[in-house]
């Protein structure tokens, strides 16, 4: 397994703090890679020149329970991202996790930044 997978193992599951999940050279441009925070696989999205950059949603396929989507294919329709799950082809926007096609399907979604070379995962606002 890589490192990227096992980084935060040693993390409190409690996160107040910004958290480092791993450095920019770790991410595939207009790719996929995983990432752990305590219980949480989080699918990290990298889109260069983009006005957003960089995604965090879960890893987890909600339709299958399948750790998968940083597998999937990113597509692009009016103006917003997408990521195709490879299992069944659900698409799911990466701005907020919803299913195009079914309503009932979202992904959790990370607040995550790429700061001076390095992703952080970002404490929740809620």
């Amino acid at each position: 397994m890589s490192q990227l997978a096992y980084a935060l193992d040693s993390q409190p599951g409690v996160q107040q703090q910004p958290v480092l999940l791993c450095q920019q050279q770790d991410l595939v441009p207009f790719s996929g890679v995983a990432a752990r925070f305590a219980e949480h696989a989080i699918a990290l999205f990298y889109l260069p020149g983009q006005d957003v950059e960089l995604y965090g949603v879960s890893h987890i396929d909600p339709a299958t329970g399948a750790p998968v989507i940083a597998h999937g294919l990113i597509g692009e329709s009016g103006g917003e991202f997408y990521i195709a799950a490879p299992l069944h082809k659900q698409q799911y926007r990466l701005s907020d996790g919803q299913c195009l096609s079914d309503s009932e399907l979202k992904l959790q979604v990370f607040a995550v930044q790429l700061q001076h070379g390095q992703v952080w995962l970002l404490p929740p606002t809620e």
